[in-house]
């Protein structure tokens, strides 16, 4: 177990990031796309930054790829809980990485490398 002061400190802080990222996640739990469908599985769900060009939209995956989204399957609300940001191209992405039997099953969710869940950009952020 945990002994002296340092050690502890450095034992309390190890407990507590599980719980930091968990919260951080938080804010994900319950939100509906425009459509109405639940976005978010589990550690789907990050912000992101986007870029628009000519009314096509692109997002950074975690995996620090550009993605083209339609601009019909982006919901133009915020994220209740989000922090502000001065940052003009905040979004948030919902996806995981997009597996043969989708690329088959759900070709219309699938974009690049990913299955698409939910995509969202807050009003503010065009």
């Amino acid at each position: 177990m945990c002994g002296g002061i340092l050690h502890s400190v450095v034992c309390l802080a190890l407990a507590a990031a599980p719980l930091s990222v968990a919260r951080a996640h938080d804010i994900y739990t319950g939100v509906h796309d425009k459509t109405g469908q639940l976005c978010c599985g589990g550690e789907d769900c990050a912000a992101t930054s986007y870029r628009e060009s000519a009314g096509r939209f692109e997002f950074l995956t975690r995996e620090q790829r550009w993605v083209e989204i339609p601009e019909d399957r982006i919901t133009f609300l915020p994220i209740p809980g989000d922090r502000s940001d001065p940052d003009t191209h905040r979004a948030h992405l919902c996806y995981r990485a997009a597996s043969e039997a989708d690329r088959l099953r759900n070709r219309d969710n699938v974009f690049g490398d990913i299955l698409f869940f939910c995509a969202f950009i807050p009003p503010g952020s065009i």
